[in-house]
């Protein structure tokens, strides 16, 4: 590889915060090779790879880096979302349309040279039209009702030319369906269905042709412009799509585009496509083995660790994480949340809602005491699953899940109290957020005056208790001042009622 060329890639994958380089140039690779290896062998066709992974994996990240790194190391590439256009009642013009896209930036330039390429692709756009017939329903002749029901402009077409050409008087067909049924006879229907079968018939030469002309013009687009083969044609979001648009997606690709020198690349979360599936075809139909038909190959994207997808949700957000505390010396908000979401077995979906939670009520934050994630994060996750999130004390969900859920994650707390030695202390995650929520179940002003300042004591204190003493300190000094507010509670307190707001316009 160039090294301007390497240096192109340092620069595509400068945000790469879930390691996907790797992935992309070994799938380069692989995909350049498999290809170069079907054609000594003398296979014939596209070669079509699912990219699979669940939702939030990065999916289209991945996809759109891929297809400029692809582009940088000279390979033709045609990206295409199709969720956006998955309004279009067949992908088949959404794919020919981007492919169009592709190939007239190079016909200004070839045209003036009147070389092979302007007639090849001449020859692409001359058989396109005529492949829309291909989508041919299976039995013409069922009966009038069911040909006027499936295509009535066509019957009233037929019916039209069937009297020009026969010199039949024919009964106007009126606009009642029942009419039209009484009115339409053997001879229309016969005559409807010979021309549907004479247009099917010349869909598929125009089919084979326009995959001939296709491959004539992909052999011209490298040697006139020097772009190398395979040409790559990547597809995005067509998990999102409609069902019915997905599998009319995967048909076109596997039907007709299965052109030499032509990969597809396409993005699935393939659990959620074929659950789709399912709602299409019922519920018993084996919709993961009806997807493999389509596919030669499948790449499963690994599971991004808590850690990089925090960061990457967090470094693209904006979000103001000075507002936020977790416990310990260090104070890690990163690595506390990616550690809670493992503790708690937290899916990546449920990870991103969390956060995403996390970062609503963030916004709205106005109390210069931070969150203290030791408390909000947990809790968040009890209500994404259900729990009863309200009751803060030794009785509720939070407490009572802190020893078997938290019981061996540690901290080590290190540095010196005033006044006091230095100290090392190994403290329980669980003793910390047991410890403050024992704080704040009463009066922040009762907690402080049974807890009076501990840094003239002759013993090392525990940093447990003094951290804890400091939250609930700085917390009313912050809030009252000199103030005395006897029955004021912490702001943790509250905790429940931010979540229920923030989770009703989470995603």
């Amino acid at each position: 590889m160039a090294r301007n060329e390497l240096r192109d890639l340092d620069s595509i994958w400068e945000s790469d915060l879930l390691d996907r380089r790797g992935d992309a140039e070994f799938l380069q690779k692989f995909l350049n090779g498999r290809m170069g290896e079907r054609a000594k062998a003398g296979m014939s066709g596209s070669f079509v790879l699912n990219l699979e992974a669940e939702w939030g994996f990065g999916k289209t990240f991945f996809m759109t880096r891929f297809a400029e790194q692809l582009s940088a190391s000279g390979h033709p590439v045609v990206f295409i979302d199709a969720w956006k256009n998955d309004f279009s009642d067949d992908p088949y013009t959404n794919v020919v349309a981007e492919i169009e896209r592709y190939f007239q930036q190079f016909l200004d330039e070839a045209r003036a040279t009147e070389g092979g390429f302007v007639k090849a692709y001449d020859a692409v756009k001359k058989n396109v039209g005529k492949i829309f017939w291909i989508g041919l329903k299976g039995g013409l002749k069922r009966g009038s009702r069911w040909l006027i029901a499936e295509g009535a402009d066509e019957i009233v077409e037929v019916v039209d030319k069937h009297v020009v050409d026969t010199g039949e008087v024919g009964e106007k067909i009126g606009s009642d369906m029942e009419e039209q049924t009484i009115k339409v006879t053997d001879a229309i229907i016969d005559a409807f269905a010979e021309k549907r079968i004479k247009d099917f018939e010349e869909a598929k030469v125009s089919l084979d042709r326009f995959r001939e002309s296709l491959a004539r013009l992909l052999l011209e687009l490298e040697e006139q412009t020097g772009k190398k083969l395979p040409f790559y044609v990547l597809i995005d979001e067509l998990d999102r799509c409609r069902p019915t648009y997905a599998i009319a997606m995967l048909e076109r690709i596997k039907h007709l585009f299965d052109v030499d020198n032509v990969v597809f690349l396409v993005s699935t979360d393939t659990q959620q496509l074929a659950h789709s599936i399912n709602g299409v075809y019922g519920q018993g139909f084996d919709s993961r083995r009806y997807l493999q038909r389509f596919f030669s190959r499948s790449y499963v994207l690994p599971k991004p660790t808590p850690r990089a997808l925090i960061d990457s949700i967090l470094d693209s957000s904006g979000t103001n994480e000075s507002k936020w505390q977790a416990p310990g010396i260090e104070n890690d908000n990163r690595g506390f949340l990616a550690e809670a979401s493992t503790r708690y077995g937290m899916s990546i979906r449920e990870t991103q809602q969390a956060v995403d939670i996390l970062q609503s009520l963030t916004t709205v934050w106005s109390h210069n005491s931070p969150i203290q994630l030791l408390v909000m994060y947990p809790l968040i996750f009890g209500f994404l699953s259900g729990k009863d999130i309200t009751d803060l004390t030794s009785a509720g969900w939070l407490y009572r899940s802190a020893n078997p859920i938290l019981h061996d994650w540690t901290v080590i707390d290190q540095g010196v109290f005033s006044g006091f030695k230095k100290f090392r202390q190994t403290n329980r995650i669980s003793d910390y957020l047991r410890s403050l929520l024992d704080a704040v179940s009463g009066s922040m002003r009762a907690y402080l005056d049974i807890n009076p300042d501990r840094y003239n004591a002759q013993e090392v204190p525990n940093y447990i208790d003094l951290w804890v003493e400091d939250l609930q300190s700085r917390e009313y000094n912050l809030r009252f001042s000199n103030a005395v507010r006897k029955e004021e509670v912490s702001l943790i307190r509250s905790y429940p009622d931010y979540i229920r707001h923030a989770g009703r316009i989470s995603v």
